[in-house]
């Protein structure tokens, strides 16, 4: 970051027009810059890794030009990548050489849909290496339509069963209707202390079911959107073994990692969304699934294209004999599947290399957001719920607790005189000095889920190859890419492994919680794109929370109950719905009973997005200051 463009960001962000600020204190800029080169420095030195990720750093400045020119920090990846600059191109090029039409036909424009749509799912099965004699790929509007088309489709009753993770989407709890109505037994696997679940209490479900039980389904979250744990795939094999079908929720985890179904060999079925994994084009999704699987559902309904015959009136409906069709809900998106090959070429360009630099953020950001407390009280400013990335470090941790603030700095720094229009500066964008150095830790490795030299998760080999990561070679386009060598994350599927998101609360000096809400507000004010709440996952949320948040949880329906005369009321009204939301926070005790502050990181991010990040958290330590910019933003 120069300070052409340093000086565009604090001009940016002062709210009444002091500009001569700049001329009374010329050194500020040149300060901030030196500092951060220094801290970027120490960081280099601390995760070695880092600089061998020079390829992502040359993709970002071309492929994400307009995040330097917003000067916004993004890092809500869980909620959706942003898209590449070229991807959109490319689609648009595409788009505007030739027709295309309805596929329900075989006009021109139709085959030529056809012809990209056929392409597509050819590069689907191809990145998640499902070979197409067993697999096939249907589209969905996004991996929440996939889920429910396994839900509504699955011959539950009552003999059958359905088992889940509490740490898990909204779209997987949904399933839980359709189990319901057929008399399927539900049951929930409990979370551990950071998220996931535990192996050992699944694999007590699934020997303590019946041999002779009824259509059973076994899902499994493959990351969480909020804790950000991928618990072990193994699970998948003792279900089938115990005669179960699987269904796999790879929405988050698809976002950082290559999965090999080949290899896996126990998944029936996967969902995916592909705005989470590359950001464009949104409204598109997948359910990749077995053919032999596909052969056991029962859709619930029919609907154009998903049939060969209808009688109308009457009650004769033939369904398609194209497997996939039978599947696939009216007219596909046939405009936006032509982006789906090129979106996963360029994702399966720089995934290797995010398996290098990812890992160091997160573990860079937990160590600077958890040594922020108040000067005096040493009270943590920030309660990190998510588990602290290992690194294989020393035993010993150790790193100086930061008590500054961005105004409190000593007075052989430039920033001492700071005037009231320079604490302004800091309401949004900061970039003020003086990070925490994380603590010195040798090469980075993981054994969480295996990752191939492609990055790419599958069964763990029996001997783990040590080889030294190779030089970035050149594209025709000038970007590098990068070969990582198997032992960059030696992740075994036997065990837990971690995604990039890091949940927090935010607390006062006095360890009231500071509301969700003002800290959504307060970020962004200061461009920071973040979110915050249950994000769908109200099970993770609260075990992230701890046993008081899971105690809630788990009374909240009897306490409905008991206010309902023991009947869930079905109301239609705005007014009703809205007194029964109400009823709920009361129990919970809001939003912020539940919730968490939710960071995480994806293809575009980099170590200046981490550094702004926490000088930002850095600023919210002055209290008197955070309530002024509260009550400009609030009223």
């Amino acid at each position: 970051m120069g300070q052409d463009q340093l000086l565009k960001v604090l001009s940016a962000h002062l709210r009444e027009g002091d500009s001569s600020f700049f001329f009374q204190h010329p050194h500020t800029l040149s300060s901030m810059e030196k500092q951060r080169k220094h801290d970027y420095a120490t960081f280099v030195t601390t995760y070695t890794q880092y600089a061998q990720t020079e390829n992502l750093d040359q993709m970002r400045k071309k492929e994400f030009r307009r995040l330097g020119k917003a000067n916004e920090i993004y890092v809500d990846y869980m909620g959706g990548a942003l898209w590449p600059e070229h991807l959109v191109a490319t689609h648009s090029t595409i788009l505007q050489a030739g027709l295309f039409g309805n596929t329900h036909s075989d006009s021109p424009c139709a085959l030529r849909s056809d012809h990209h749509i056929a392409a597509a799912r050819r590069a689907v099965l191809d990145f998640f290496d499902a070979p197409s004699e067993e697999y096939v790929c249907i589209f969905t509007s996004n991996a929440t339509a996939a889920l429910k088309l396994v839900g509504e489709s699955f011959p539950f009753d009552p003999t059958g069963r359905l088992v889940l993770p509490v740490d898990c989407h909204n779209s997987v709890n949904g399933i839980r209707r359709f189990a319901e109505r057929a008399g399927s037994v539900v049951t929930y696997l409990s979370a551990g202390t950071h998220g996931g679940f535990r192996e050992r209490e699944a694999l007590d479900v699934l020997h303590q079911s019946n041999a002779d039980h009824g259509p059973s389904l076994f899902v499994v979250t493959g990351q969480s959107n909020v804790t950000g744990i991928r618990p072990p795939l193994s699970i998948l094999a003792a279900a089938k073994q115990a005669g179960w079908a699987t269904l796999l929720d790879a929405a988050a985890l698809a976002s950082s990692t290559r999965i090999s179904l080949s290899s896996l060999g126990h998944v029936d079925a996967m969902a995916v969304s592909f705005y989470k994994m590359f950001g464009y084009p949104t409204g598109v999704g997948a359910l990749i699934a077995k053919k032999s699987f596909l052969a056991t559902l029962n859709r619930p309904w029919f609907s154009g294209g998903a049939v060969d015959f209808v009688q109308s009136p009457g009650g004769l409906a033939l369904p398609a004999s194209d497997l996939i069709a039978r599947f696939e809900e009216g007219t596909l998106n046939y405009a936006c599947l032509s982006a789906i090959e090129p979106g996963l070429e360029f994702l399966k360009k720089y995934m290797p290399s995010l398996a290098v630099r990812l890992p160091a953020l997160h573990h860079y950001l937990h160590t600077c957001l958890e040594s922020l407390v108040y000067p005096g009280t040493n009270a943590p400013l920030i309660r990190i719920h998510t588990k602290k990335r290992s690194l294989h470090a020393p035993a010993q941790l150790s790193y100086a607790r930061d008590t500054s603030m961005s105004h409190q700095l000593s007075s052989e720094t430039p920033f001492a005189s700071s005037t009231a229009s320079f604490k302004r500066l800091f309401t949004r964008k900061s970039t003020s000095s003086g990070l925490p150095t994380p603590p010195q830790t040798p090469k980075m490795e993981q054994k969480q889920l295996h990752l191939s030299s492609s990055n790419t998760l599958s069964l763990p080999p029996k001997k783990s190859s040590r080889r030294p990561m190779t030089a970035p070679a050149r594209t025709s386009d000038g970007l590098a890419t990068t070969s990582i060598s198997e032992s960059r994350q030696d992740e075994a599927q036997k065990e837990e492994g971690q995604g990039y998101v890091l949940s927090c609360t935010f607390y006062t000096s006095s360890g009231a919680m500071i509301p969700l809400a003002h800290i959504s507000k307060l970020a962004a004010a200061h461009g920071i794109s973040l979110r915050t709440g249950c994000v769908c996952n109200p099970g993770g949320a609260a075990a992230l929370r701890g046993s008081e948040a899971q105690q809630k949880m788990q009374t909240v329906e009897a306490v409905f109950l008991d206010s309902h005369g023991g009947v869930l009321p079905h109301h239609t009204t705005k007014v009703d719905m809205q007194r029964d939301m109400e009823e709920v926070w009361s129990v919970v005790g809001g939003m912020d009973g539940l919730g968490v502050v939710r960071i995480s990181l994806g293809l575009a991010n980099n170590f200046d997005d981490i550094w702004r990040l926490v000088a930002w958290a850095r600023t919210l330590l002055d209290e008197p200051e955070r309530e002024r910019r509260l009550a400009r933003l609030m009223a």
